[in-house]
């Protein structure tokens, strides 16, 4: 039996079995109680909104993950300098940002892989994470992603929802859920990001009055508890 479900405003269906592949999907992490959080952006870089996001998070001082695509690393590779410079981290989301829940295993592979090989010619890093565009894979796309190293983050909650319709509704939404080890995914490219712009700041600043500390996904996987 295949299991599918929608959450928030991207199309959201993860196609797998109920069994141990949960337990290799990260989508929040156990602290101990302690109050990190890591916030995560999908899509970019691009232009219009990754500068000013990068401004958003030099002013509070906090460092992020970013799911880049690799067409749009190509394009714009001084936003992944600026990332890496910044001490943000760049994680792979593919090439061209397709469904991967249809892709062949060559396409698969080579999605990943291409990506990997631009993010290391760019920024000199190896990417570590990976996570499937628009929550769209099977258990075969986690299994190649793992083969080459990768670990597979998915999130706990998305600032962009249809339910959402402002950036203080928005922002609200994921203030209200706030609890140690969640993955905040946000997204700077693709569409049109102005709302999670003005979003931003309104998430962070509660968070930070809520006592939260905002971490690098690798961070936040070094305080799991054991």
């Amino acid at each position: 039996m295949h299991y599918f479900f929608r959450e928030d405003s991207e199309i959201s269906r993860v196609i797998y079995k109920t069994d141990s592949l949960n337990e290799r999907l990260i989508t929040r992490v156990d602290t101990n109680g302690q109050k990190l959080v890591a916030l995560t952006f999908d899509d970019g870089p691009d232009p219009l909104y990754t500068p000013a996001i990068l401004e958003i998070l030099k002013n509070y001082q906090l460092q992020a993950t970013f799911f880049v695509v690799g067409e749009n690393a190509q394009a714009y590779p001084e936003l992944l300098i600026r990332m890496i410079e910044a001490g943000h981290e760049v994680e792979n989301h593919t090439y061209t940002h397709p469904d991967l829940s249809r892709a062949s295993h060559l396409k698969i592979e080579a999605e990943i892989e291409r990506n990997d090989q631009v993010i290391y010619k760019i920024t000199g890093t190896k990417a570590q994470f990976f996570r499937p565009p628009k929550k769209l894979f099977r258990r075969e796309t986690i299994a190649i992603a793992e083969a080459k190293g990768y670990k597979t983050v998915l999130w706990s909650i998305c600032v962009e929802n249809s339910r959402a319709a402002t950036p203080l509704k928005m922002a609200k939404r994921v203030i209200k859920s706030a609890k140690p080890g969640m993955i905040i995914l946000a997204h700077d490219g693709r569409l049109n990001r102005n709302k999670t712009v003005a979003a931003l700041p309104l998430i962070i600043k509660e968070y930070q009055k809520l006592g939260y500390r905002f971490v690098t996904l690798e961070e936040l996987l070094n305080h799991k508890a054991e």
